[in-house]
């Protein structure tokens, strides 16, 4: 009976965990998508075509492409497989995301409290400037989550060892001490 319900439970477990996990991914990528597709389209908002758009928002929009050109580039040079690129971009995106909608339900108390402050503020032009800081911070998340090559060891594109840090290769000729392991049969003779 005991050992029926450790299986009940196991089984419970296995497929809450992977309803949460699949809940959590399909989640994840919702937000990511929609963060993504509203980033780019906000340009577009208050235009009427492509002849209305200032320099500055095509800028803006050609770091965009060229930082998520740049990510799955790298992803594909590491030789990491489609799928937990996917992954890795849908949780950068999904967390940057969350940080601004949290930043903006601060400012929304703050001018619940001011509203004449929220006048003065986006008369001057404040959207623009947080349009592009907004633009600033997901192009900054997208290019900090590219995968990268480890410092170790590089070659150039001949195949010859550049110099830098080599550690892994010359770690027999280090003069450094090796570090102290831990011996199983020293612990019984105690």
């Amino acid at each position: 009976m005991l050992q029926l319900f450790n299986k009940l439970s196991l089984a419970f477990g296995h497929v809450t965990g992977f309803l949460s996990l699949g809940i959590f991914f399909i989640a994840t990528a919702a937000i990511a998508v929609s963060s993504y597709v509203l980033l780019v389209s906000a340009p577009f908002e208050y235009s009427d075509g492509q002849d209305d758009i200032a320099l500055a928002d095509l800028i803006a929009l050609a770091l965009l492409a060229l930082a998520t050109w740049r990510y799955f580039r790298r992803g594909r040079e590491s030789q990491t497989p489609l799928w937990p690129l996917l992954k890795r971009l849908a949780f950068i995106l999904t967390f940057v995301t969350l940080l601004l909608l949290s930043a903006l339900g601060i400012m929304a108390s703050i001018l619940f409290v001011e509203p004449d402050l929220a006048n003065e503020q986006l008369a001057g032009g404040a959207d623009d400037l947080m349009l592009y800081g907004v633009f600033s911070i997901f192009i900054v998340a997208i290019y900090g989550a590219t995968p990268l090559p480890p410092l170790s060891y590089q070659t150039d594109p001949e195949g010859n060892p550049m110099p830098g840090r080599q550690e892994a290769k010359n770690s027999g000729n280090s003069s450094e001490p090796e570090p102290p392991t831990l011996n199983p049969s020293a612990e019984n003779n105690l």
